[in-house]
């Protein structure tokens, strides 16, 4: 009773395997992606002459592999060029980047912010962990034409260190590492780091600036400060008039970093113990 059934099974098998071997037969007889040819983007079809087609069409074509190595070889790279976040001739986005500032004090002490990535910012970027607390990256972003960087100071919670934490250092503890009264911190920051030198370096390739601008916003400040991120300028200009930003020049980079209260500041309880100021340190190209 089951013949017939298992009989019809094989017949169609059969059928089936047919097709497919004239299927497959035909399929071995193109060897030449021809079709690659006709695409637009390849520089050997932007070059041809129409006038040459019957030509081209007569020509035996190369086999598979000295097709594929001409194509790769001859796909043109397109380099996109921007202006952004350029400092000098330093196109800050086009490898790590170190800064060594000069300093007035303690022997004319050299501070030294280790080569950093920068990222462009994007919503997610202060989220994501891609700028987490002792990772070498800073975020790059732009403001009514002022560039600048979001760079951590302190330590984690596993006792990494930030980028700018010698920075922040040099500004608030003395030589011990105690943290410093008020007054001292900011004649740190306007005697000791602001109108001098800074070298920025990135792959051997160094570019000289200066501070010309300098402020601590203090912890009731913050809060307001957080505010005017895409005016930072110009209102800190008119906050802190005597800070330098209201002579800065189009070609200035912002360096934005957090603090600590000064030994004699009330702290703010919402605020972490490395989160309770903020600095903004301007740099121009040394002319």
């Amino acid at each position: 009773m089951n013949k017939e059934p298992k009989k019809f099974l094989l017949i169609l098998g059969c059928v089936f395997s047919l097709l497919a071997g004239i299927v497959i037969g035909k399929a071995m007889q193109y060897r030449h992606p021809t079709v690659l040819l006709k695409y637009p983007s390849f520089p050997e079809q932007l070059s041809s002459n129409p006038s040459q087609d019957d030509k081209t069409e007569k020509a035996p074509l190369p086999p598979l592999n000295v097709v594929s190595d001409q194509v790769v070889l001859e796909v043109p790279v397109i380099e996109q060029e921007t202006d952004w976040m350029k400092f000098g001739k330093l196109n800050l986005l086009q490898g790590e980047l170190s800064f060594d500032f000069e300093t007035q004090c303690d022997g004319r002490e050299k501070i030294l912010i280790p080569p950093i990535e920068i990222i462009p910012w994007y919503p997610t970027v202060f989220d994501d962990g891609e700028f987490g607390i002792g990772k070498n990256v800073a975020v790059a972003w732009e403001h009514l034409g002022y560039e600048g960087l979001w760079i951590h100071s302190g330590w984690d919670f596993w006792s990494e260190r930030s980028p700018a934490t010698d920075l922040q250092y040099f500004l608030e503890t003395d030589e011990v590492n105690e943290v410093q009264p008020l007054a001292w911190i900011e004649s740190r920051l306007n005697e000791c780091l602001r109108g001098n030198q800074v070298s920025l370096d990135q792959q051997g390739q160094t570019y000289a600036g200066q501070v010309v601008a300098a402020i601590r916003v203090p912890a009731e400040g913050v809060e307001e400060l957080s505010r005017h991120t895409m005016d930072l300028v110009p209102y800190l200009a008119q906050t802190y008039p005597q800070s330098g930003f209201s002579d800065l020049g189009e070609d200035a980079l912002l360096i934005f970093f957090c603090g600590r209260a000064a030994l004699d500041e009330r702290t703010d309880p919402d605020a972490g113990y490395w989160t309770q100021t903020r600095y903004v340190i301007a740099l121009e190209p040394a002319k």
